[in-house]
């Protein structure tokens, strides 16, 4: 846990501090303005920083609805109907069978409004910052923070809806034009390059779950990752810079040995984490809430295992494919629940099933028999964020990873075998794969390349878009999809949007 302790001084500061040469704070008097106590403004980085907290604070939500929707779409999470419980309207039903519309499931909508809070706070965070005359050591580091947050929001609505407006803090009031994904692609290289030079370089805890240049050029290697997606023109060797700029970075990145500390209750303030965790997202079950994934994913009976004092919701899920794609001696198969679950007597926990009213023995099974109508035990659970034991809330301190070093070697990885460097390509991924525990491969091919990135970075939200870029997205099929639509690889621009701004125009297909 590392909580937004200094960014959180926003929702305290004092109004003026926010307004700095905003021409709609109007009704604020000159005069008193003038007359403010020097102490009511920042003087220092950290201080200015606490002026941009809201808008780091907004990245909290990407955990939902974002990360539930690019996952849930995916083969690697599932969340079957059980009796009464996740049927939501069929939400999750059409998530996974591909059958969502404008309307529906309303995380679509739901992710268009986060992006764009984001956006609309960097906006009045770099208004007020670009006004202001006060002259503060570090103010140029904080401004670029900010354009790298606005970049990074507008890249996940380029990646999930593909046409849709830039909006900065010059854009006019009232409905924004729509842009076109390779405008968008061009605007979000170009703010990262611009913000480059300014930011902050390291992993120190007074950079920790900050935009640096690593994080920077890590957003970079996936833009240029994903550009023949994103604009028919493929970038291969810009991702390769981008990632040999993290690579050699005067900052030392690397594997961890542990591979599930970097997700655990400590890993905001577990130094040894920061050498992989290169940008996270902090979470604090008291102060700064929104990260509950056991929640979602354990039964109803094992709150009392972890000493929780609300019972978990018994939802999401993976597919016995996926699942299988881990061998035995894989460590990062322990992320999963398997098999008989105990309770804290070592007795196999029992239940009574809501579908079919029958007393049962808890026994995680990858096979799901119905998405419609699933039994309570079906489904491999995932635990790869350490549960919280005696948590009395429902949220915990786990801070959200967004990138890390081993993404980096695999986003190069990839890059030097679509060029033809296999050997190179083959050496990063072993690497990776020896930090899991298994084997070194051989060879190397995309199909084998996508396995690995499916066992490092299950349920990290990046699976959607490796699936796209690989072309597996809407052409295959696994468990409950049947739909292989090619415009599925856009989401509908969400009909509230539609319906509140005449100059958005809806996506081929929907």
């Amino acid at each position: 846990m590392r909580t937004y302790k200094r960014l959180q001084v926003l929702a305290v500061a004092s109004v003026a501090s926010l307004c700095w040469g905003i021409q709609s704070c109007t009704d604020l008097d000159s005069e008193v303005f003038d007359q403010a106590e020097a102490s009511k403004f920042p003087s220092t980085e950290a201080e200015l920083l606490s002026t941009v907290g809201a808008t780091y604070a907004e990245l909290r939500g990407f955990f939902d609805p974002p990360l539930v929707l690019l996952e849930a779409t995916t083969d690697e999470l599932v969340v079957p109907t059980r009796g009464p419980d996740w049927f939501d309207n069929g939400a999750w039903q059409q998530m996974a069978r591909h059958e969502w519309t404008p309307v529906s499931p309303g995380q679509i909508n739901g992710s268009w409004e986060w992006g764009y809070r984001v956006i609309a706070n960097a906006n009045i965070n770099l208004t007020a910052l670009n006004s202001s005359e006060l002259d503060i050591e570090g103010k140029e580091a904080i401004v670029a923070e900010v354009r790298m947050l606005r970049a990074f929001a507008h890249f996940w609505m380029m990646d999930m809806f593909g046409n849709v407006p830039i909006i900065t803090e010059e854009t006019p009031p009232g409905s924004p034009t729509q842009n076109t994904r390779e405008e968008v692609f061009a605007f979000v290289e170009s703010e990262i390059l611009a913000a480059l030079p300014d930011l902050r370089e390291g992993n120190t805890q007074e950079l920790y779950g900050r935009f640096t240049k690593a994080a920077a050029n890590t957003l970079l290697a996936k833009l240029y990752l994903n550009s023949e997606v994103y604009t028919g023109v493929p970038r291969w060797q810009e991702a390769i810079d981008a990632a040999n700029a993290v690579i050699e970075s005067p900052v030392t990145y690397m594997l961890v040995p542990d591979y599930l500390s970097l997700f655990a209750v400590d890993n905001g303030t577990n130094e040894a984490t920061w050498v992989e965790n290169i940008f996270t997202i902090p979470y604090d079950r008291v102060l700064a809430g929104g990260m509950n994934p056991q929640m979602r994913t354990l039964h109803y009976a094992q709150g009392a295992v972890y000493g929780l004092n609300t019972s978990p919701w018994n939802g999401f899920a993976t597919r016995a494919e996926f699942y299988n794609l881990f061998s035995d001696n894989d460590q990062r198969q322990d992320i999963w629940l398997v098999g008989p679950q105990l309770d804290n007597s070592g007795d196999i926990i029992t239940f009574t099933d809501a579908v079919d009213n029958q007393s049962k023995e808890l026994i995680f099974t990858p096979e799901i028999t119905s998405l419609e109508r699933a039994f309570a035990n079906e489904g491999v659970r995932n635990v790869k964020y350490e549960v919280q034991r005696n948590n009395n809330r429902t949220d915990q301190d786990n801070d959200f990873v967004v990138f890390r070093y081993a993404d980096v070697l695999l986003m190069k990885a990839e890059a030097l075998l679509r060029l033809g460097n296999t050997g190179e390509a083959l050496d990063l991924v072993n690497q990776v794969r020896a930090r899991a525990g298994v084997s070194p491969l051989s060879s190397l091919t995309l199909d084998l390349l996508l396995e690995e990135r499916g066992r490092e970075f299950a349920w990290e939200g990046w699976r959607r878009n490796d699936l796209i870029r690989f072309g597996k997205f809407t052409q295959d099929t696994w468990e409950f999809k049947t739909n292989t639509q090619e415009h599925r690889r856009l989401f509908p621009i969400p009909a509230q949007q539609l319906a509140s701004n005449p100059n958005l125009t809806q996506n081929p297909g929907y």
